[in-house]
């Protein structure tokens, strides 16, 4: 394991765990169960973890920053980056084809479907928040599709082939 994994792995679990917590209580709120307080205190501790999992990337992953800039984010994407350093930590593929697999991004046509179609929900979760803040940082209000989710993975191997980061040796 390497230092990125020790360090990020926990906080990107337990931020999973925590932003579970909001949508529970927001679906409780349709059936007039008055939890307003609760959402908003359950909000601002998965923003808090979301910032201390920035701050480890930021420390851990080597040019971090290099690669946000080059997706367009910036230090005040806290989802984004959340969702980038999540990317970085859980997607150890280099190729494009492989990542696709890797994140549920296929076309499940074919007579293998059964066995292609597992995929991981963590990295796909992490990857709808970086596509997302990407959306919205290019002026688009929609929910993040497929071709988008395909661009930007792209966009991220080829930012980390640029860069050297590719592979367990470079610490990511």
């Amino acid at each position: 394991m390497t230092i990125v994994d020790v360090e990020l792995r926990p906080l990107l679990i337990m931020e999973e765990m925590l932003y579970r917590n909001p949508q529970r209580m927001r679906s409780t709120s349709i059936v007039d169960v008055d939890v307003g307080g609760d959402v908003k205190i359950s909000e601002k501790m998965v923003e808090d973890v979301r910032r201390e999992i920035i701050d480890k990337a930021i420390n851990n992953i080597p040019r971090f920053m290099d690669i946000a800039d080059s997706l367009g984010l910036d230090r005040d994407d806290i989802n984004g980056l959340a969702g980038l350093a999540g990317e970085l930590t859980y997607n150890k593929f280099t190729s494009y084809s492989s990542s696709l697999r890797f994140h549920g991004l296929y076309d499940a046509k074919g007579c293998d479907v059964r066995r292609k179609k597992k995929y991981n929900h963590k990295v796909q979760r992490y990857l709808i928040m970086l596509t997302h803040a990407i959306l919205w940082k290019n002026g688009d209000k929609r929910l993040p599709k497929f071709k988008d989710m395909r661009r930007v993975l792209k966009m991220l191997i080829e930012a980390r082939k640029q860069m050297g980061l590719v592979g367990r040796e470079a610490g990511v």
